[in-house]
């Protein structure tokens, strides 16, 4: 028959071995997170019910938003109508005023063209005096 050899004796007790310290802390692992869960439960049962309060607020709160803009759009809508209202007054007011102007332009465009033509007659006439005022003059005779 054949022997196992001492070395895979060896080597299967360390692994058996290793294999039971792992299994063993594994179940102190186990038992401390256990512990920390029946710790940790009253605390969730109370933070679950205070989240459960906040929803019943926030949907109170959306509630009153929700009425809030419709009213909001009442209100808008209404701004609306008069703002509506207004334009038109401004437009029709603006379409007189318009054609009043159109009556009136022709006379607004001759005068500043005979303002301009004016200026233009002023200033020559200043030129000239200045050139005239820089020529010298003749000596007067002698007798």
């Amino acid at each position: 028959m054949t022997e196992i050899p001492i070395v895979w004796l060896w080597i299967s007790g360390i692994f058996f071995f290793f294999g039971i310290v792992a299994f063993a802390a594994t179940v102190v692992v186990l038992y401390k997170l256990v512990k920390l869960a029946e710790e940790l439960k009253p605390r969730v049962d109370s933070l679950t019910t205070k989240v459960e309060a906040l929803v019943v607020k926030v949907d109170s709160v959306a509630d009153r938003v929700d009425e809030t803009m419709a009213s909001v759009k009442h209100s808008v809508d209404g701004v609306g109508g008069r703002a509506e209202g207004i334009m038109g007054a401004v437009e029709s007011i603006a379409r007189g005023t318009s054609n009043k102007l159109e009556g009136i332009t022709p006379i607004i465009t001759g005068v500043l063209a005979a303002y301009r033509i004016f200026m233009t007659v002023k200033s020559t006439r200043e030129k000239a005096k200045a050139h005239a005022a820089e020529t010298p003059k003749a000596l007067p005779r002698k007798k």
